[in-house]
């Protein structure tokens, strides 16, 4: 049976990140449907992040660092070269940064093309670099995916598409997780963060939180696991803040589902997000999540005073009381963790495979 050519296309494989892993998890669930070809526009490491079957064909167009326009004025014979000699039949740009360099490169080509934005619009509505990339992955596609109904709201409103060319669809939650989830530990006193060390995870806005949290207990310790480019300045921030008994910087790890054991609670201080896996894979491991309440992404998951709290953005002061009060309240927190299932039945991965599927089979038909 002749199978469609798909190509997943990312900015750079060789590193950790949401869109990577996004794009890993499809390919790696739909490999036997799809004659997928992932396609990397440069790779700053030498191995990629993320490992496929022997079924999908990997290719690397620039095996080096390089800048947006490099990529774009460097690679596009060859990225365009390979699609035409494997005849894709349909792109797939996951992330911004894959949107504007292979949704400008392939501007012209009538394959079909979906751009998947895995941050979201508003976000960085306020910054040209992002607002730009976002414009032209989807403005050179025929559909737009969007991880939140937020997102594909803000769509609508900021470029006036028609109906039904942004959709969303949301992350699901990795089998492995659910394998691994373990039983509540009721308590512990002990706090969970994981992401990359970048700005917008708001690991300033952490140290803030737990050096409020120190003054009003000290019976807690906060676990985080990560890595990325401040790291070491985190790292001294620490120290400098005499937070060292306190916050244990764990580096990243490949067995992240084994990590949300002995936790009493999962704290995000983003500034922004998409939709935090991070969230989607606490609560399957019935942790109360503390949040702020930024434009896209918690509200969608977590359920206020039910099943966590949301907090007003970037108030680290009553991030830290909430999370004390928290800490003291075993019932509280146990119910909490009761509720954790409340919700998720919609990031289940079969119930998202069938949206992607579906979407396929209509650009493709």
């Amino acid at each position: 049976m002749k199978l469609h050519k798909i190509a997943m296309i990312n900015f750079d494989m060789s590193t950790r990140g949401g869109s990577q892993q996004v794009l890993a998890n499809m390919v790696n669930s739909m490999d036997r449907d799809y004659e997928f070809h992932v396609i990397s526009l440069i790779s700053e490491n030498p191995e990629w992040a993320y490992s496929f079957s022997e079924r999908v064909a990997c290719a690397t167009i620039l095996p080096y660092k390089a800048r947006i326009r490099q990529s774009i004025r460097l690679g596009k014979k060859k990225f365009l070269r390979y699609l035409e000699e494997n005849r894709i039949e349909l792109l797939f740009y996951v992330g911004a940064y894959a949107g504007l360099c292979a949704g400008w490169m392939a501007r012209r080509q009538k394959r079909q093309k979906v751009f998947c934005d895995h941050g979201a619009l508003m976000n960085q509505w306020g910054e040209m670099p992002a607002r730009l990339m976002r414009m032209v992955g989807s403005r050179f596609s025929h559909r737009t995916v969007v991880l939140t109904g937020q997102s594909e709201q803000a769509y609508y409103e900021k470029f006036h598409y028609e109906k039904g060319r942004v959709i969303t669809i949301p992350n699901w939650i990795d089998d492995t997780i659910l394998r691994d989830a373990g039983e509540y530990d009721g308590e512990s006193k002990r706090l969970l963060t994981a992401g990359r060390f970048s700005h917008e995870k708001g690991y300033d806005l952490l140290l803030l939180t737990a050096q409020a949290l120190r003054e009003r207990t000290e019976d807690w310790e906060w676990d985080i696991y990560g890595e990325g480019d401040m790291l070491e300045e985190i790292r001294e921030r620490v120290k400098e803040m005499g937070l060292e008994e306190h916050l244990h910087l764990l580096g990243a790890t490949d067995r992240m589902s084994l990590c949300y054991r002995h936790h009493a609670i999962y704290v995000l201080t983003s500034y922004r997000e998409g939709l935090p896996l991070v969230l989607l894979e606490a609560k399957a491991n019935h942790l109360p999540v503390v949040s702020f309440d930024i434009v896209t992404g918690p509200a969608e998951i977590v359920t206020d005073k039910e099943d966590g709290i949301l907090i007003p953005p970037y108030d680290t002061g009553k991030m830290a009381e909430e999370i004390a009060a928290l800490l003291f309240d075993d019932k509280r927190r146990m119910e909490m963790s009761q509720k954790s299932g409340n919700r998720m039945e919609r990031f289940r991965k079969e119930t998202i495979l069938k949206q992607w599927k579906s979407l396929i089979r209509e650009l493709l038909g």
